[in-house]
This record gives structure tokens, C-alpha cells and sequence, in this order.
């Protein structure tokens, strides 16, 4: 299925899992999949958002408000800042000197049978990928990009990130009305 993906539209797909997996989220939803979007810098889909006021940071926290953070995520930040300690604070550090992603928990650990490496994707997030090809065909693109993703996930209507867009006022004409602004001012490379 991904062999149509743009480069943009692969790199947001892997930073889908990236973002399920620093959420502790236990697979790849729909919302990951907007965050990937958002992340990349060259998708049109991502231009498209930040164009209506939509950005990462605001998605992430709608996340966490409605889902959460898994597997023991928040217990560990709590019981550290009661005696004293901002969790934040030293990951901020020891990223910096250790690169992103040094204290991320070894995979596997809150679920178990998982396979390691591994973070499977939702039906909808499924679906949400099913309607992006869709998308293309039904524009006659020869590729699926990002906006492809994006529409897609208007589509799909149903899954986490429809809701985070929708209580943004984002909408399928929104979307369209950005991605033609973005097209005419010619910042339409396919992404």
C-alpha cells in the first residue's frame, strides 16, 4: 500500500509510531497519525493545518486530555514531583546529552505479547491509510501525500483526530479551501 506514499507521507507515517510510542500509547491511532502529519515539514497536509491554527503541541495536549498517556506514564511523573523531582526538566537534560528518546522505556514492558519494534495500528488508523488512497485516485494523483492522509482522516470522521479537528472548527471545507490557498500561491509541492 505504501509504495504510492511520497516520502513526506512515509516520513509522517513513521513519526506516527514515533509519537504513539513517546505517548506509551500501545498502537498507532488516527491521532498519531495527525501528529505525523503535522511533524512534517514539506507535507502539504501539515502546511494546510498550521495554515488554519492547528499545531502539534495543541493536538498533543487534546490527546492527553482525552486519552491520556499510557502505561504508567503519568504515575512515575507524579510520584517523582512529590518529592521534589520535575521529570520534564531531567529528560530535558539527559535528551541533551544523550540524544531524543534516552529514557524511553524498553518496548514491551506494558503489554504483554507485543512484539518488539512493533506498534500495530488501529482499524481506523487503517481505514484512515484506506481512504487516503482513495483520496488520490479519486483527484487522479499519481501518488498519496500527506493532504491525501489529512483528507483521509476527515473522512474517516470518526477517530480521534476527526474529533480534535472538529473541536478545533476544522472541516473538510477548511481543509480544501487551505489546500487550494496553498496551491495558488504555488506552496503546492506534493507532500
Amino acid at each position: 500500500m505504501f509504495e504510492r506514499f511520497t516520502s513526506a507521507a512515509r516520513h509522517a507515517v513513521v513519526q506516527a509510531q514515533v509519537e504513539a510510542r513517546q505517548l506509551s500509547h500501545p498502537v498507532i491511532g488516527s491521532e498519531h497519525l495527525l501528529l505525523g502529519v503535522l511533524d512534517e515539514p514539506d507535507g502539504l497536509g501539515g502546511r494546510a493545518l498550521r495554515r488554519l491554527g492547528v499545531n502539534p503541541a495543541g493536538v498533543r495536549a487534546s490527546i492527553v486530555e482525552i486519552v491520556g498517556r499510557g502505561c504508567g506514564h503519568d504515575l512515575d511523573a507524579d510520584a517523582l514531583r512529590s518529592i521534589g523531582i520535575d521529570l520534564d526538566a531531567v529528560r530535558k537534560q539527559v535528551e541533551g546529552a544523550f540524544g531524543p528518546g534516552a529514557l524511553d522505556r524498553p518496548r514491551g514492558r506494558c503489554r504483554r505479547g507485543r512484539r518488539r519494534g512493533y506498534t500495530p495500528f488501529t482499524p481506523r488508523a487503517k481505514k484512515v491509510l484506506e481512504l487516503a488512497l482513495l483520496e488520490a485516485i479519486y483527484r487522479k494523483d499519481g501518488y498519496v501525500g500527506t493532504e491525501h492522509v489529512l483528507l483521509g482522516t476527515l473522512r474517516e470522521g470518526r477517530g480521534l483526530a476527526a474529533l480534535i479537528l472538529a473541536r478545533a472548527g476544522i472541516d473538510r471545507v477548511a481543509v480544501e479551501a487551505a489546500l487550494a490557498e496553498l496551491r495558488r500561491t504555488g506552496q503546492a509541492d506534493t507532500g
